[in-house]
């Protein structure tokens, strides 16, 4: 069971080091970069090996990655979207996406639409994660912030 999973997790990291690289990082950031991109992809396949269903698998992984990408962000002092893209990349369905597409070129409707609602369960369940997360974090990190200013008034 582990052993399939290694090169999925390590092809995940590889992604995210590649558009890591595009969006210009450096170094300590390229590396944890990476790391988000595995630990999602990892989420995503222990959510699948246990029978969440697929929208929950992605939307929890694309969460958790999002977590992750604001905790760097604040670490490393750098803009949120600089982790977060690259940590759910991994998680975009491309085959999906290319395959509706051949079926529509094809004129192959069932091929079209197959292929075509799964991409859009999935960047739909990713888009929920990510929305989820980010004001999950920003309740968090402000809450002390408010609980001050009600008290002082």
């Amino acid at each position: 069971m582990m052993k399939e999973w290694i090169l999925p997790v390590l092809w995940a990291c590889t992604s995210s080091l590649g558009f890591g690289l595009i969006y210009g990082m450096r170094t300590k950031k390229l590396l944890f970069t990476g790391l988000g991109g595995a630990l999602t992809w990892l989420a995503y396949l222990v959510a699948e090996r246990h029978g969440i269903h697929l929208a929950a698998a992605c939307a929890g992984a694309a969460a958790l990655g999002t977590l992750y990408s604001e905790i760097m962000a604040r670490v490393l002092k750098t803009p949120v979207t600089v982790f977060v893209i690259p940590v759910n990349i991994p998680m975009i369905p491309g085959g999906a996406l290319f395959y509706s597409l051949l079926g529509l070129m094809q004129k192959d409707v069932s091929t079209f639409v197959e292929r075509g609602l799964y991409a859009v369960i999935v960047c739909g369940s990713m888009a929920l994660g990510i929305f989820a997360a980010t004001i999950l974090f920003r309740v968090v990190r402000d809450a002390p912030k408010s609980f001050k200013r009600r008290s002082k008034a």
